[in-house]
């Protein structure tokens, strides 16, 4: 090596005291020392323990909030409480990446073939007879409601049913995020009847009752086809971006039961009609100065 040779070096930089803060925290996490719904001690109190600064404690429990570690709850009883894991975060996240570019649609269908094809063979060695008659109540479900929204909302709980019959709780969330991800997409895109699913989903069934992995999954990969077949555009043609978060939540909410309600004015606004010209008024508004003229010369004539 030459002595005087460029080995465009840059300068080492520490790691900002926050970000500390928050791998401290998920150390303990990660240690079993802190679980969910734990509360973390009061922010003076941390800022004492870590020997730093409140604001480096504040943006630090502001950073472990938006990734989902913890809630931050006001009043009285308040404070810093660690969560139940949350499988919409993912869901969230794989939808911001598709905004920004990273991840089309094409990829994520691809990955969830992939990923259903191992629950698929995972579930016919695991399920027991009481997931295949869960699994079986809910195609029936589905073969008699004519309703579009409410066979996709029961189409995302065939597939909840099969992913919990592995007794994988990752696969389980995984199935659940790309599922809900594909499912707003087909909502944004226009729903279609496909009456053609119903068969598919028993033969399905019919192959996990039989053990037979192959044969099942053969007819997964049918099911999804016809699915993904409405996904060849891109993610920003059906989506409108700047909704993720709000959107996602809420309609994985819904499909969990959890319809979270959208909150309302309890007034309307007042409007102005645009319409109306310049220095005209209602009748109303025109009588309204001569009416209060008249009852303060009634006053002063007392």
């Amino acid at each position: 090596m030459n002595d005087g040779q460029d080995l465009a070096f840059h300068q080492v930089r520490t790691r900002r005291v926050f970000e500390e803060i928050c791998e401290q925290i998920r150390q303990r996490l990660a240690s079993g020392v802190l679980k969910p719904g734990d509360k973390l001690p009061a922010e003076r109190d941390l800022a004492v323990e870590f020997r730093v600064s409140r604001p480096a404690v504040r943006e630090a429990l502001r950073t472990l909030e938006m990734s989902g570690v913890i809630s931050l709850q006001k009043g009285v009883k308040g404070g810093a409480f660690i969560r139940d894991g949350n499988p919409q975060l993912l869901t969230q996240s794989l939808q911001d990446l598709m905004f920004l570019g990273r991840v089309s649609l094409r990829s994520l269908a691809e990955t969830r073939e992939l990923i259903t094809g191992v629950v698929i063979k995972l579930a016919c060695e695991r399920a027991t007879e009481a997931d295949f008659q869960a699994i079986e109540q809910n195609i029936d479900f589905i073969a008699g409601i004519q309703d579009l929204q409410q066979r996709g909302e029961a189409g995302a709980l065939f597939f909840r049913l099969i992913a919990q019959a592995t007794r994988n709780e990752v696969l389980m969330m995984l199935v659940d995020s790309m599922g809900d991800i594909v499912r707003y997409v087909v909502d944004k895109a226009g729903r279609k009847p496909r009456p053609e699913l119903v068969p598919i989903r028993r033969r399905i069934l019919k192959a996990m009752r039989a053990r037979d992995a192959d044969a099942a999954m053969k007819n997964m990969g049918e099911y999804l086809a016809v699915i993904h077949g409405d996904l060849e555009g891109e993610p920003v043609e059906v989506v409108r971006p700047g909704r993720s978060l709000q959107a996602v939540t809420r309609n994985a909410a819904v499909l969990r039961g959890g319809a979270v309600a959208k909150k309302m004015p309890k007034t309307e606004p007042k409007t102005v009609s645009k319409t109306t010209p310049k220095g005209t008024a209602t009748a109303a508004a025109r009588l309204a100065p001569a009416k209060v003229a008249a009852t303060r010369a009634g006053r002063r004539a007392a």
